[in-house]
């Protein structure tokens, strides 16, 4: 919003130097003031101020919308995490081989 006040004051100088070192008519020097100082100073001040708004609403969307990917990105790994887990546990794996001494061995020919 400054950059729209700084603005507005430079266009109000301008207009009022043209209407006091251009020699026209009181008439034309008083169109020159409106038409090179406060209609323009108007618009950039106004400019500015809307600009400045949305700024503010432009950043807190995107506030908004980066905490609803982090949300959702948590979600889906978490979600994720769940599954791999369940696929690693594997319920129907293979008992393990038990040694015992008391069985004998016959070797094929």
């Amino acid at each position: 919003m400054r950059v729209g006040n700084h603005l507005a004051i430079v266009c109000l100088f301008i207009g009022a130097a043209f209407a006091v070192f251009i020699s026209d008519s009181l008439e034309q020097r008083i169109g020159n003031l409106f038409s090179f100082g406060l209609i323009p100073a108007i618009s950039f001040y106004a400019g500015g101020h809307v600009l400045g708004l949305l700024l503010v609403f432009g950043v807190e969307l995107c506030d908004l919308c980066f905490r609803y990917a982090v949300h959702l990105i948590r979600g889906l790994l978490s979600w994720a995490g769940r599954r791999v887990s369940n696929l690693t546990e594997a319920p129907h794996q293979a008992k393990p081989a038990e040694l015992t001494t008391d069985a004998n061995f016959v070797a094929e020919q």
